[in-house]
């Protein structure tokens, strides 16, 4: 059992990761400041540095808990599929609809400062990306172990780095997008098994 420090530090730090993700939901990166984090959440700025270190480390925290929530729900997209080319193509369309309508990536994507914000999907990805790659290759291989340890592992790689690509630079419909790479991808994982 936790100790009662540690379940108030935990819970603090999630009412912080709250009033983050509120303030650039409402004002982009560039609207970020610790202060006002600080003040939605009844506590100082310093304590906002000294849980975060500094600006970028509060988005990297607010990136990876939203992340999480992503992955929940692309998990289970996975799970309703037994068949791992149609579990492919429902986690893919899930992941880009849940994207496009998701207040923190239209902020990294849009908002003032999200030239800085939207580096966490691009070229400072890889938190995103392990963190990504960790849940969704643990699955693959739980559910699906027929396809192969290294063969899981390439083709998750594979569909997040799409599935990134059009986060960032929307294209088709996610429909037509998750059909696009169980065609591709499946005849992959067809021969796998």
């Amino acid at each position: 059992m936790d100790s009662f420090a540690a379940r108030t530090k935990r819970r603090l730090r999630d009412e912080l990761l709250d009033a983050a993700y509120d303030v650039i939901v409402a004002g982009g990166y560039d609207g970020l400041r610790m202060a006002e984090v600080g003040r939605r959440t009844g506590v100082s700025r310093q304590t906002v540095y000294n849980e975060f270190g500094d600006k970028w480390g509060v988005l990297q925290a607010v990136a990876a808990r939203e992340t999480e929530r992503f992955l929940v729900d692309v998990n289970a997209a996975l799970a309703d599929h037994p068949d791992p080319i149609d579990g492919l193509r429902a986690a893919v369309e899930r992941a880009l609809t849940l994207a496009s309508d998701n207040p923190l990536v239209k902020a990294a994507l849009s908002a003032p400062g999200s030239d800085q914000a939207s580096q966490l999907l691009t070229t400072r990805g890889q938190q995103v990306l392990e963190l990504s790659h960790q849940r969704l290759d643990a699955h693959v291989r739980e559910h699906w172990p027929e396809v192969g340890a290294d063969d899981a592992t390439t083709c998750v790689d594979i569909a997040l780095r799409v599935v990134l690509s059009h986060i960032v630079n929307p294209g088709p419909a996610p429909a037509v997008v998750a059909e696009q790479v169980g065609r591709v991808l499946g005849p992959f994982l067809s021969s796998r098994r």
